[in-house]
C-alpha cells in the first residue's frame, strides 16, 4: 500500500511546535491550515516517530551525574546515589531510609547470577532487607559474614537479617550461632565447631556480599553488648575511622586489634577484595572518611549512598 504522508511537513510542523516553541494557533496561521489539524499532524509526528518525548527528573540527571565521578573519584565497580532533600543530611535515620530503599530496589539487579552471598548487619541492611520486594526465586544462599550479638536491637540480630534477604529472594540461607565477640580462649560446643565449619566453606566460595559501614567509634557508640566498658573506651580513643563487620579500621587499612582479650567471628574485611561484587550501603557526613578509605583499600567495589553524603565525598576526594 502507498504511504502518501508527507513526512517532511510533519518534520516542519514538529519543528515549529518542540524546538521553535511555536503555539499551535501560530504554526496554523503560518501553514494556512487549521489549528485542529495542526494537532492532529502533531499526534503523527510522534506516532510515526519524527518526534520521541522523554521525560526526565532533573534531580535524577544530576544524580547519575554526581554517581559517574563517584564511581570515577574511588575507583569503584558502580555507584547509586539516592537523592535526598538537603535538610536530612543530618538526619541519620533518613539517611538510612533513602538507601536502604534505593538498595532494595537495585539488589535484584546486582545480585543476579550469584550464588553465593554473604550479608553484614547495620540499620540500613535491617532496612533493606524490610523494604526488598520479593523477587523471582534465585539458585542461591545468603549466609552471614559476622556471628552473633546478645544486644536486642534488630539491626544487629545477623540471623534474622539473613533470613529476611533469603525469604525476599526465595533462596536458602543458613545461619550462625556463636558470637560475634567473645572471651578469649571460650570453648565452643561441637555443634556450634561444625556449624562454623559450614559456615567458613560458605565463605570460601562467595560471590557476592552486602555489608555497611559504621562511623567512627569516636563519634558513633559500640552497640556490641559482649565488650567491657575498658575495650569501648579503647576502641574509642583509637582514631580509626570506622568499622565494617565489626572490624575498625585505620585510614592505612589497617585494623584495630581485639586478639588480646577477644576472639572474634567475622569474615575478614581484608578478603573482601577477593569477592566479584561487595555491595556498601553506607552515608551520612560521619562516614565520609571511613567510605573512602574503605573503597581506596578495595574492602567494596559498589557503593549505595545519598546524594548529600555523594556531594562530601566528592569534596574530600
Amino acid at each position: 500500500m502507498q504511504d502518501n504522508t508527507d513526512y517532511t511537513m510533519l518534520y516542519r510542523i514538529a519543528k515549529y511546535y518542540y524546538i521553535d516553541n511555536m503555539s499551535q494557533s501560530e504554526i496554523a496561521l503560518k501553514e494556512h491550515m487549521s489549528r485542529p489539524h495542526v494537532s492532529r499532524l502533531l499526534e503523527k509526528a510522534r506516532q510515526v516517530g519524527i518526534v520521541e518525548i522523554n521525560v526526565t527528573l532533573p534531580e535524577k540527571l544530576q544524580v547519575e551525574k554526581t554517581a559517574k565521578i563517584l564511581k570515577k573519584r574511588l575507583g569503584l565497580q558502580d555507584v547509586i546515589v539516592a537523592q535526598a532533600p538537603m535538610e536530612t543530611k543530618n538526619l541519620s535515620k533518613k539517611i538510612s531510609m533513602n538507601i536502604a530503599t534505593a538498595a532494595a530496589q537495585n539488589l535484584p539487579k546486582l545480585l543476579r547470577g550469584c550464588h553465593t552471598i554473604g550479608v553484614g548487619w547495620g540499620y540500613t541492611m535491617y532496612q533493606t532487607s524490610l523494604q526488598l520486594p520479593y523477587c523471582d526465586s534465585i539458585d542461591a544462599t545468603f549466609v552471614p559474614l559476622v556471628g552473633i550479638s546478645g544486644e536486642n536491637n534488630p539491626f544487629l540480630q545477623i540471623n534474622a537479617i539473613v533470613d529476611r534477604f533469603a525469604e525476599k529472594f526465595g533462596a536458602d540461607s543458613y545461619y550462625i550461632n556463636i558470637p560475634a565477640i567473645r572471651e578469649k580462649d571460650s570453648q565452643l560446643a561441637q555443634i556450634e565447631i561444625e556449624r562454623f565449619n559450614k559456615i567458613k566453606q560458605y565463605w570460601k566460595s562467595l560471590d557476592a556480599a552486602i555489608i555497611g559501614l559504621g562511623v567512627s567509634p569516636n563519634v558513633g557508640e559500640f552497640l556490641v553488648s559482649e565488650v567491657s566498658k575498658e575495650y569501648k573506651e579503647a576502641i574509642a580513643r583509637s582514631n580509626t575511622l570506622g568499622d565494617i563487620l565489626c572490624q575498625f579500621f585505620y585510614q592505612d587499612g589497617t585494623l584495630f586489634d581485639f586478639r588480646g582479650t577477644y576472639e572474634q567471628t567475622f569474615f575478614s574485611v581484608k578478603k573482601l577484595k577477593n569477592i566479584k561484587k561487595v555491595v556498601c550501603l553506607a552515608g551520612g557526613a560521619a562516614k565520609v572518611e571511613g567510605i573512602i578509605t574503605a573503597a581506596r583499600q578495595g574492602f567494596f567495589n559498589i557503593l549505595i549512598t545519598d546524594s548529600n553524603t555523594a556531594s562530601l565525598i566528592i569534596e574530600k576526594t
